[in-house]
This record gives C-alpha cells, structure tokens and sequence, in this order.
C-alpha cells in the first residue's frame, strides 16, 4: 500500500510542476470571477481555476488563468460565487440509507404517538407475512424521553408482529416476543439487557443482544439488485449537498461487490473508501484468521473505490445507553429505559480480541478503526494499538477511532502519541445534547466531542455523519449535509437552542478542513485531493453563500449550486 502511495505522490507532484509553471498544454476549461477557498497553504485564495482532463491545473486571478486558455477552453464565469474543494463525509453508510426508504419516504417522528401513527400506515400496507419494521427510534429523540412499550406498539398494530429498532436497542410487540419465543423466563444476554417492568414481564425494550434479533432483522432482505440502484441513488444525492467523497464504514462482501460493479461500469459519482467490517468474535486465534482470510488490504483500488479501513463494533451507543463508559451511567439512566445505578455498558468485543485484531492489521498492513461511542471504549481500543504498536510502530498508518465522543485527557494525549486519527459526528452533540448532558452530567460532557482540544493536541479530526436513514440531507438519521455538519461545530449549538461547552467550538477554515483535507487524510489521499491546487483531482463544489463572511447561522442553510466530480459535472442547481 505504502509503495503504492509514493508513486501517487510522485505522479500528482509531476503534474502540478507541469500544470503550475508554464501550463505546457492549455486547459479544457476554466472557472473564473468566483471567490475561491482553496485549501492550498501556497495559494488560499483565488478567483479562478483550471483545469485540464480531470486535474486542476492552476489557480489564480482571473487576468493570470483566462490568460492560459486556449480558443477551445470552456469558459464558465461565477458571477462572483464561492467555491470550496469537493466536500468528503467521512462516515457513511449509504447502500443501508437509501434502502430503508426503498418503500417511501419514512416520515421524521418526535413523539411515541407520530411512532405509532406510522406503525398504523404501515399494517395497512405491509403484507401479512412480513414484519412491521420501523427504522432508527432514537428515545433522545423523542419528546417523551423514553420508548415507546410493547403495549404501546400493540394498540398499533393489534395481532401482527412489529418492531422499532436502531441497530442497538429494539422494541418489540408482543406478536414479536412470541415469534423469537422471549418471555418472562429468558436469560439475560451476556452481551445485552431484556428490559423487564416491576412484574418480570418483558417490556418490549431488548438492548444489545443482536443474536436474538437476527431472525427479525433478517427478515427485511435486500438483494444484489435492490443494493445497486441504492448505491447509485444515494450517491447522486450525496452530490446535491456537494459531496464529492466519503468514507463507507461498514461492507461486507455483498456490498463490496456493489461496489466493484458499478466502479466497472463507470457509474460512480462520489470517490468510496470502504470500510470492511469482520466481527471480531471467537476466540483471539479465530479473529486472527478470520482477517488473513480476507484477499485484500487497505488502499488496493483506485481513486473511486479504494479499500479502506478494517472495523469491529467494539461497544454499545450512547443514545440507548449501551456505550461502554469508565465508570457506571448513575442515576440519570430512565431515558434508556433502564435503573442499574452500576451498569457501565457493553464492550461487545473482548480486550484480547481488540488487541489481536490490531496486531494482526498492523502485521498485514491494513489500517484499522473501530466503533467506540464511550470513553471506555475509546480507552480499550487505544490499549489495543499500543499493544500493535510495540511490535510495529503504528505512526502513519492512520489507526482510527470511530466516533469518539468521550476522549478526555489521558486518551487525547495517548492518540497523540500513537499517531491516531478520529473520525467524529458533530450531528450528535447538536441533536443528542439536550438529553445527554443530564446522562452524562457536567464533568463528562465537558469532553462529549471535543473537538477544540482535538485540534489543539494536533490530531487529525475529519467530520461526518454517519448518515443511515432518510435521503433527505438534514432530516435524515443522521443527517448529511456537510453545510448542517460545519454549523454544529462551528456554533456548538444544540437542537434546543442552547450553546453546549462552547470552549470546545472550531474557526469555519477548521471545520472546513474536517470535510475536506482530513477526510482525504484519513483514506491517505491527501496528497489528490482534499483541496483546490495544481495536479489534484478536479473535485469541487460551487455553493449559495461566501462560507467566511455569511452570519453564522446561515452556514446551515448553504446549499450547492453546482457539484464537479473528476472534471465533470454531476450535479446542477436549476
């Protein structure tokens, strides 16, 4: 991979030299009369850029870059517009995204009783046969502060089975207990909780424990065909909101395959860095070959598709109050329907196997990550790459934590140290704040996504979404507007108005850089985009307001006017 890497250099270094002194050949096109946010440390401002094939050429003033263009160059002029390199999400998940609206658009729900409005649409349209599934029921996001009960999703749907579900936590109605055989005499799960009321009968609410879920989950199959038309979709959406890049962080060999098809057919329109994700169960050994089994490693690819990184679900979420923490959750826990003053949450994979999962990539080369919502886990998967470390220096090889949003101090320093990236969601503090700060109490939210000392250590931040629900960009779960994504945290605002730990806000150029040059960071390509400058991939976006000088507030309501992938336009704002 590393080999491969400094030919890249060395080629996007050969064409900037040649595309920045003399412009030996003239350009296909040029944008000009536009306010330019380069990125580029030589060069953060221009009015216009050039490019030739798919690589920008040069950019400058409009006297110096419409003085190279040739009688056949296309001239676009911007009327005075700002540009920013072409934006990369660098946590998506968006076969999963579009498929969950393959039916129709999911409404966006508040309260258990617009949850149990949509069970009743859906048992009038659902087939008798098939489960009633309502994706991604979040209780911090609902007025209630609570989940809905198996009761409460009965009257919905009276006799049919029926369940909410968020990947971590699940409701189900008592149609569905009975399918999956869950009663009062279950045994708890090592790796979960049947949440039971003051009677022993299960309240519907089941956390963790996806092996007795499976058999519902299952039921909602998709084929390859349904992943197809899901991968293109969304991509062509990720382009309305001027996404040019991103991360996937979760396939299998069912989507790489999508992946690979429409990569053949020349059908992508955003640049994919995928994420391979293994279980990480069994023993130490078994986790070891379940990797070398794996034909691949980090970076095999090209610039549209490339294999990312290799990832294990490592703890619960802090939104159901299975995150694994430090010390136990306390008192404030009724929002996850639960009271176990002691419960810490789940660490869904073992200490050993974390460690021999990064020893292993470490040896083969791939880059890693893994999903880490609590700070005790954060804490483990840093053991983890210490332990790789001290068989094979990791600096450079970009090991990552996923999500983060609980590194204090001693965890912030020992990234440092290791040389560790995070790939981190603002769109949680901004939606999950109000309810979380009471969880988790002053002395921990104080360092619920910090990404002011983030920075300030000199870590690589890169901002994200992880987008899963809804094609709409900022109603979705969670939503993907990168605009939406740099407000939240640029302002540290949260869904009620309120301004959460304001000391740990960024400038607009940081957050501009988290979707853009440490996205390309974190997938080792920084060095082709990420940024507006000779030899770079030709990736940039037009958008409807001056992304410096605009009120801060309307940051948010930015919108792309005109999305250019590889010299080529793929989206246009009529």
């Amino acid at each position: 991979m590393f080999e491969a890497g400094k030919l890249l250099a060395k080629s996007v270094l050969l064409a900037g030299v040649l595309g920045g002194a003399g412009w030996a050949q003239p350009p296909d096109l040029v944008y000009y009369n536009a306010h330019i946010i380069t990125q580029w440390d030589q060069k953060p401002a221009a009015q216009a850029v050039s490019i030739r094939g798919n690589r920008f050429l040069a950019a400058g003033s409009n006297e110096e870059i419409l003085g190279t263009a040739a009688p056949s160059t296309r001239r676009v002029d911007l009327h005075g517009q700002t540009v920013l390199p072409g934006l990369n999400d660098s946590h998506t998940h968006p076969i999963g995204s579009a498929l969950s609206e393959q039916d129709g658009p999911i409404p966006v729900m508040h309260s258990i009783a617009e949850v149990q409005a949509y069970i009743r649409k859906l048992a009038a349209t659902t087939a008798p046969d098939r489960v009633i599934f309502v994706p991604k029921i979040y209780s911090t996001r609902l007025r209630d502060r609570r989940y809905p009960t198996r009761y409460e999703i009965d009257e919905a749907a009276p006799g049919r089975p029926a369940m909410t579900d968020n990947g971590y936590a699940s409701v189900l109605n008592s149609a569905a207990l009975q399918k999956l055989n869950i009663t009062r005499d279950t045994p708890q799960p090592a790796n979960g909780k049947i949440i039971r009321d003051a009677k022993g009968e299960p309240t519907g609410l089941i956390l963790g424990a996806p092996q007795l879920l499976g058999p519902l989950r299952a039921s909602r199959s998709a084929t390859h065909a349904d992943r197809l038309w899901a991968l293109r979709t969304m991509q062509k959406a990720y382009n309305q909101v001027g996404i040019t890049s991103t991360i996937d962080r979760g396939q299998g060999p069912e989507g790489f395959r999508v992946y690979q098809e429409l990569r053949r057919s020349n059908e992508l329109t955003v640049r994919s860095y995928v994420t391979y994700m293994i279980s990480a169960q069994g023993t130490p050994d078994q986790v070891r070959r379940e990797i070398e089994q794996i034909p691949f490693t980090t970076g095999f690819g090209d610039e549209w598709f490339r294999i990312g990184s290799l990832k294990c679900v490592a703890d619960g979420g802090i939104l159901i109050g299975t995150a694994y923490l430090r010390e136990p959750y306390g008192a404030n826990t009724r929002i996850y329907g639960y009271d176990d003053p002691d419960y810490r949450g789940v660490l869904s994979v073992p200490r050993e196997n974390l460690i021999e999962m990064a020893k292993t990539a470490n040896r083969l080369g791939w880059q890693m990550t893994a999903h880490t919502t609590g700070g005790g886990a954060i804490d483990a998967l840093l053991d983890a790459y210490e332990a790789a470390d001290r068989e094979k220096p990791i600096q450079g090889r970009r090991f990552t934590v996923t999500h983060g949003n609980f590194p204090n101090r001693q965890a912030v320093e020992r990234a440092v140290r290791l040389g560790v990236a995070f790939d981190s969601q603002p769109a949680w503090h901004h939606l999950d704040g109000p309810a979380l700060k009471d969880v988790f109490g002053p002395s921990r939210t104080s360092h619920f996504i910090p990404l002011r000392s983030l920075f300030d250590a000199g870590i690589v931040v890169a901002g994200g979404s992880d987008h899963m629900i809804r094609f709409d960009s900022r109603q979705a779960i969670n939503p993907y507007n990168p605009f939406f994504g740099m407000w939240m945290a640029i302002t540290r605002k949260t869904a009620d108005g309120a301004v959460l730990h304001p000391e740990q806000a960024v400038s607009r150029m940081e957050a501009l850089r988290m979707w853009t040059l440490n996205g390309a960071y974190l997938s080792f390509e920084e060095k082709i985009k990420g940024s507006i400058e000779p030899g770079k991939l030709a990736d940039l976006v037009v958008i409807s307001k001056d992304f410096l000088t605009c009120p801060v507030d309307e940051i948010k309501d930015i919108e792309a006017v005109l999305t250019v992938v590889d010299g080529r336009v793929v989206f246009e704002r009529k």
